[in-house]
This record gives structure tokens, sequence and C-alpha cells, in this order.
């Protein structure tokens, strides 16, 4: 059965959603937990983009925890 509409991430208006709603989030938290030393914008960017790529595996409600979870263990390594 396909996803409906609003909760298939791989659609681009929808990515963008997810996007605008939880990239200053994301940064302003890897700033906060790894400080300034730290590339945390491009690890932010680079969670969004392992999203992307694995948009048809990760639904809209966890789209926000996937890229929490992906953007610390970037950091983390």
């Amino acid at each position: 059965m396909p996803k409906k509409i609003f909760e298939n991430i791989c659609v681009d208006s929808v990515f963008e959603r997810i996007y605008n709603d939880y990239a200053k989030d994301l940064h302003d938290f890897l700033y906060y937990k790894f400080g300034n030393g730290y590339n945390h914008e491009d690890k932010m960017h680079e969670a969004f983009v392992k999203l992307w790529h694995k948009c048809e595996d990760v639904t809209y409600s966890k789209a926000k925890s996937f890229l929490f979870t992906v953007a610390n263990n970037l950091m983390l390594n």
C-alpha cells in the first residue's frame, strides 16, 4: 500500500517543509551540544542529505527523530 502524500517525505514540498520546520532546531541543538569548535552546520546539512537518501524508509512522523539521531552520531564520529 503506498504512503499517503502527507507522509511521503520523498515529495519535494514535504521534504522542504521538514527542512523549514527542523533545520534551525537541529542547528541549535548541535551548536549547544558540541560548541563552536565543530562543523555543526555541515553535519546538519549532511543529516538532511541522509534523510533524503532514506526518504522511502522514514515516515514523516519519524523524520525529526531520524535527523537528530543522525546529526548527533555524525558529530560523535
